[in-house]
């Protein structure tokens, strides 16, 4: 859903290790505190608000910009707006680019600093990542999935945040299988009794999932 590899997700969300100085391990702790305790049992719970803080990241870590920058830059946001998870809240969206521009003073990243001198930073990077959500007094509550349309979400109070058709609540990948075993988008629309367009926007977001991710 995020575009990226679950390793490095794992990484951000969980903290890892690497060599340090005189090959000594070093430990470096989570992006953000997870909503969900990642000792509670072997699995790793994402909760939807870790969710979008990693999208965010990974939008910016796709113009070059370095973990450590990126964690600096966290922290002064959670500083700042007094929430474990920053990124993804309605403040954010409301002030991001006067908030980010406070927690970017005086990072010498090369190429956040460029951005930020042609003030595209925020405009390019981040606010598109922000455009699709929803948000609610605790922040972001529901993500549309497919660009410019409010047909496919994904929403942390149904479905177990799987992404589903709207209007319907069936979710997209059990549209897709479906489409497969019938072999038709408006067979299937007759028998879930939908728009066959919702078939087909279900199908759209299905292929986004199957392209190949990032590392």
């Amino acid at each position: 859903m995020v575009g990226m590899g679950p390793k490095t997700l794992r990484r951000w969300l969980l903290g890892y290790e690497h060599g340090g100085a005189e090959g000594a391990s070093k430990h470096e702790p989570p992006l953000w505190t997870p909503q969900y305790d990642p000792h509670v049992n072997e699995a790793v719970l994402l909760g939807f608000r870790d969710l979008i803080e990693a999208r965010i990241v990974h939008a910016l870590r796709g113009k070059r910009i370095g973990l450590p920058t990126i964690r600096i830059c966290i922290d002064r946001a959670r500083r700042i707006i007094g929430q474990d998870h920053p990124f993804s809240t309605s403040q954010f969206k409301t002030d991001g680019k006067s908030i980010f521009l406070e927690i970017t003073r005086d990072l010498d990243e090369p190429e956040l600093i460029d951005l930020k001198h042609q003030q595209g930073v925020f405009r390019r990077v981040v606010a598109p990542s922000l455009a699709d959500l929803d948000f609610g007094p605790e922040g972001a509550e529901r993500w549309w999935l497919l660009p410019g349309k409010k047909t496919i979400v994904a929403d942390p109070d149904r479905s177990f945040g799987q992404p589903i058709v709207a209007e319907h609540g069936i979710t997209t990948a059990r549209l897709a299988q479906a489409v497969v075993a019938e072999g038709s988008i408006d067979t299937v629309a007759e028998i879930f009794e939908i728009n066959p367009r919702l078939v087909r926007d279900a199908l759209a977001y299905e292929s986004q999932l199957a392209l190949p991710k990032a590392a």
